[in-house]
């Protein structure tokens, strides 16, 4: 996994500014996991990557639960 990837599943944004002064941001997208630049997303993409990464969470609370 490159850096950049592993720095958005990490922390799910990623805020960078190149040469230029120009700024992007990228976002882990847990629906398909891989990151893609927020701005390319649509308002359904976001709302679906959010479902999954809480799905996800939900799902480990889930397993937390059951090795107690």
């Amino acid at each position: 996994m490159l850096g950049l990837a592993k720095i958005c599943k990490m922390y799910g944004t990623m805020d960078v500014t190149d040469a230029n002064g120009n700024k992007a941001t990228w976002f882990w997208d847990y629906a398909n996991d891989k990151p893609k630049l927020k701005a390319e997303m649509t308002e359904e993409e976001i709302k679906a990557s959010e479902k999954a990464k809480w799905m996800m969470i939900a799902n480990l609370d889930d397993i937390k639960h059951i090795t107690k």
